[in-house]
């Protein structure tokens, strides 16, 4: 049951031009901040991939029960069971996380465990209050500038600030067809107190 339903997630929502996009994108954004160093291309192809696959299961677990009004025919809200899709997610955090240590170092790793600790925390507190949806749009799409510092070689250099926005503004516009130019207010906040957060870290 679970492999013919995970298959079907996997050509819903994952197996999509915008996926394959999205992908390529973060993978030229770490490898930007990585100094294009080519030996270092298919890990950082591999974390990337990893990276979507998890993080938009997630997203999509969390979304179950406001996407039974807007999108009810979606494979997981008509899954009678999601454990094993939760299960699935955290084993594909926990891959990442390794993944990362190897590229990077144990800190960052652990970095990247203090990140899904304040993601859970964000859904968490934002499940069943429509009103601070808008917000938790922004701050989860966070994760993509949060994943190319992660594993920049310096990420103090201009060159991982820039490749840090340079994954957050495409997702960030293609949710405005969704959220609505709102969004764009809150995540230009967002934007500043990333400046702010690398001027800290460069002085």
């Amino acid at each position: 049951m679970f492999a013919t339903e995970a298959r079907q997630y996997l050509a819903e929502r994952i197996l999509r031009p915008r996926i394959g996009l999205l992908w390529l994108l973060l993978l030229a954004g770490t490898a930007l901040a990585d100094s294009f160093e080519l030996a270092r291309l298919p890990l950082l192809a591999l974390a990337g991939a990893l990276f979507i696959l998890a993080f938009r299961l997630w997203d999509d677990l969390a979304d179950r029960e406001h996407d039974r009004l807007r999108h009810p025919r979606r494979c997981l809200v008509g899954s009678a069971d999601v454990y094993p899709f939760h299960l699935a997610q955290w084993l594909l955090l926990a891959a990442l996380a390794g993944l990362i240590g190897m590229l990077t170092d144990a800190v960052r790793a652990l970095a990247f465990l203090g990140l899904l600790v304040a993601f859970l925390a964000l859904y968490r507190a934002t499940r069943n209050r429509p009103d601070l949806r808008r917000l938790r749009e922004v701050l989860v799409l966070a994760k993509y500038p949060a994943f190319v510092l992660l594993l920049a070689r310096r990420p103090d250099a201009p060159v991982a600030l820039l490749a840090a926005f340079s994954v957050y503004l495409p997702p960030l516009l293609d949710e405005t067809r969704d959220a609505g130019p709102g969004i764009l207010a809150p995540a230009a906040l967002f934007m500043g107190l990333l400046f702010l957060a690398w001027l800290g870290l460069t002085t």
